[in-house]
């Protein structure tokens, strides 16, 4: 069992995209300023593979997005996060680094989540996400994840009348 998020998608207004673009010029501000960056660069975790991989992605797009409710107008995204991307492409202007964040903010994003959040989940790629946003798993699927189960699985996502089904998936 997953939570699921059932809440409007909005138009993201100028003034969110303004919170992202300062939070981000602090962060690369203080970038400059940090000594030997690169080696505090955190590394992006892969997905999962397999039959769990099938299991998250159908649990993930059941819930549509309840974990993302939390990421505000910054994504999650922090220093850890740039110096990571920033080190994968060394030869990246601030400006440009600025331009690939700002450029993945959609036109519509779920009402009360992350300004990331739009109409087909997270716009940033794995690499471009805060650790914890790749790292993250609700408590059903989280507990799901560590079993490392091979076994048929149904998720249900939701409570009440709001519950949504998979079909039974096998391995």
């Amino acid at each position: 069992m997953v939570p699921r998020n059932d809440k409007p998608l909005v138009a993201v207004r100028f003034q969110r995209a303004g919170r992202l673009r300062e939070h981000l010029l602090n962060l690369i501000r203080e970038m400059r300023d940090q000594k030997r960056w690169a080696s505090s660069a955190s590394t992006a975790l892969r997905e999962p593979t397999g039959f769990p991989a099938r299991v998250a992605q159908t649990a993930c797009a059941l819930c549509k997005g309840w974990c993302c409710r939390n990421g505000d107008d910054d994504g999650f995204v922090d220093g850890q996060t740039l110096i990571r991307v920033r080190a994968a492409k060394p030869d990246m202007t601030d400006g440009e680094l600025l331009r690939l964040y700002r450029g993945r903010v959609p036109a519509v994003a779920f009402r009360d989540s992350c300004i990331f959040h739009g109409r087909q989940g997270c716009t940033l790629d794995r690499s471009l996400r805060a650790d914890i946003c790749n790292r993250y798993y609700c408590g059903g699927l989280g507990a799901y994840m560590k079993t490392e189960s091979v076994t048929p699985t149904t998720v249900i996502a939701g409570e009440d009348e709001q519950v949504r089904t998979s079909l039974l998936l096998t391995p």
